[in-house]
C-alpha cells in the first residue's frame, strides 16, 4: 500500500449499493459506521492501517473504502475486510447502525456532499 495514495476497497458484500444508491447520505453513513467497526477489528493485527471513506470516480463518483499506511498488509486484506463486513452485518442490529448515525446530530447529506460533490 502506498503512503501517497489509497488502495481502494469495494467489498463484494457492498457491491450492489456502492455505485447504484440514490441516497448517498445513507451510504456515507453506513460506510463510516463500518469504517469504525473495521478499524477496531483490525487494529491489533495492523496498527498502522488507516481506513477512510473516500471518493472514487468511475462512471460517476461514489464512496468506497480507502486503505493507507500499512505496507506489510497481506494481499488478501480486501477479502478479510469483506468477511468482517459480513460478520458485522450478521452480528449487529439495525439499531446499532441507527444509534451511530443519529448520534452527534451529524448531517449525513452535508457529509456526502463534502465527500462526493453536488
Amino acid at each position: 500500500m502506498s503512503e501517497l495514495g489509497y488502495t481502494i476497497v469495494e467489498p463484494p458484500s457492498l457491491e450492489e449499493w456502492l455505485g447504484n444508491v440514490k441516497n448517498r447520505a445513507m451510504l456515507v453513513a453506513l460506510l463510516t459506521w463500518l469504517r469504525y467497526q473495521l478499524s477496531d477489528a483490525l487494529k491489533d493485527d495492523f496498527p498502522a492501517l488507516k481506513i477512510k471513506v473516500i471518493k472514487v470516480e468511475y462512471l460517476g463518483s461514489y464512496p468506497a473504502f480507502g486503505l493507507q499506511g500499512d505496507n506489510d498488509a497481506p494481499s488478501d486484506l480486501p477479502d478479510r475486510i469483506d468477511g468482517l463486513i459480513e460478520r458485522i452485518f450478521s452480528d449487529s442490529s439495525i439499531a446499532d447502525f441507527f444509534n451511530f448515525a443519529m448520534k452527534d446530530n451529524i448531517d449525513w447529506t452535508a457529509e456526502a456532499r463534502t465527500l462526493l460533490g453536488p
